[in-house]
């Protein structure tokens, strides 16, 4: 099933195992390639990897116990949870350097995790297109036959 991130964001994170709520969704780590969401940042500095997810709801992701709550692993993750990899809000350009918008949206499937499209203030680029994400613009392949083609 699709989900944009927004419906994601600020979602209760609760405990499958004791039925805690374990704290907020803040944001989510992706990595492209492979175009996925990696792990949910919950709270200001704690992590769930996309994998001890047991469900997503309408208001309330389920992950399997408290112990799936950790810190970085190292500094790239300490990068992404300052923000420095969202999304929303970069630059989208193709890697012809042409300019496809602005970031406004991203869609994922809520049981995978994986990036579908991402909507720019252009229109929408599907995920096969996504080359990278960096701290100024998200890069994607140019594709002639696309309407944003780049």
């Amino acid at each position: 099933m699709r989900r944009l991130l927004k419906e994601l964001t600020g979602a209760r994170v609760m405990s499958k195992a004791s039925a805690q709520k374990m704290g907020k969704v803040e944001g989510v780590l992706t990595d492209v390639p492979p175009r996925r969401v990696v792990a949910l940042q919950v709270g200001r500095d704690q992590l769930v990897d996309w994998g001890d997810v047991s469900g997503v709801g309408a208001d309330t992701v389920v992950v399997e116990s408290e112990d799936s709550v950790r810190h970085a692993a190292d500094a790239r993750e300490e990068r992404a949870m300052a923000g420095d990899f969202d999304l929303r809000g970069k630059r989208v350009l193709s890697d012809h350097g042409n300019e496809l918008g602005t970031v406004t949206e991203v869609e994922l499937d809520e049981v995978s995790g994986a990036i579908e499209a991402v909507e720019t203030t252009e229109g929408r680029v599907a995920a096969d297109r996504l080359r990278s994400v960096g701290t100024y613009c998200v890069v994607v392949r140019h594709d002639p036959a696309s309407a944003l083609a780049g």
